[in-house]
């Protein structure tokens, strides 16, 4: 096989066990607390990307440059940190959410990333670069290429239909959200009971499809809706008892 190939099945195998590894250690730190495991992925299934992606950055770009631990432990801290706050906000962009919130720990830039949290994905840099990944690098040399390739192929149809799947889900979430948004703008603004009361109705059904659509949205302990549309959510509830006086 050629060896370009099979370096690159070699790193999307890598990014498959990160991305899987990323999601148990996540669940268990965020769930610590409750005593069980959550699961936080973004996705249905158990993996969050974002891990196999910073670890593939830290195996191909941060430990070439040097095997020094301090080195290794800034690089990390660095690279992690721009991925974890570029990731934030683009989601929050074009979800009008916040997926997580640091607001409340020190050293922190925007909510986005905080000094807590960029320290553990340094040190999680020393623990892949100098323990985990020589061992991994040795079991995916040794095994079958075959293997790896049936291992790779079953994962790539599972993870690509749920992306497919998370995706639409999200679409209606989003178009949901956006409408409850412009339903209850025009329920303050109208005069007329009626059509304030129609608004209204039509904002409730909007709620009610972004609940069915937000499955995957609970477990992010930290997640919430951007400033605006958290409003129209209340607006919503205020209007709604506000109006069943004058349905009666």
């Amino acid at each position: 096989m050629n060896p370009i190939i099979q370096q690159c099945l070699y790193a999307y195998f890598y990014f498959i066990l990160y991305s899987f590894g990323g999601w148990v250690v996540q669940g268990l730190y965020v769930g610590y607390k409750q005593h069980k495991f959550l699961n936080t992925g973004f996705f249905h299934g158990p993996y969050v990307p974002i891990f196999g992606v910073g670890c593939l950055l830290i195996i191909y770009i941060v430990d070439p440059l040097s095997r020094n631990p301090f080195l290794v432990f800034i690089n990390t801290f660095w690279i992690t940190s721009v991925i974890e706050y570029w990731t934030s906000w683009y989601l929050q962009k074009k979800y009008h959410r916040l997926w997580w919130d640091y607001s409340n720990k020190p050293f922190n830039i925007h909510g986005r990333v905080c000094l807590l949290n960029s320290t553990l994905y340094g040190i999680a840099g020393l623990v892949i670069t100098f323990f985990i990944q020589p061992y991994v690098q040795r079991m995916t040399i040794d095994m079958p290429i075959h293997v790896l390739m049936s291992i790779e192929l079953i994962w790539s149809s599972v993870f690509w239909t749920d992306v497919i799947i998370t995706n639409l889900e999200m679409h209606h979430h989003l178009q949901a959200l956006e409408e409850l948004h412009e339903h209850v703008k025009q329920a303050l603004a109208e005069k007329n009971e009626k059509l304030k009361a129609e608004y209204v109705e039509i904002a409730k059904l909007n709620l009610e499809k972004m609940k069915k659509n937000s499955r995957h949205l609970k477990a992010f302990v930290h997640q919430r809706l951007e400033n605006q549309y958290e409003e129209s959510i209340q607006h919503l509830e205020k209007l709604r008892s506000e109006l069943r006086p004058n349905q009666k």
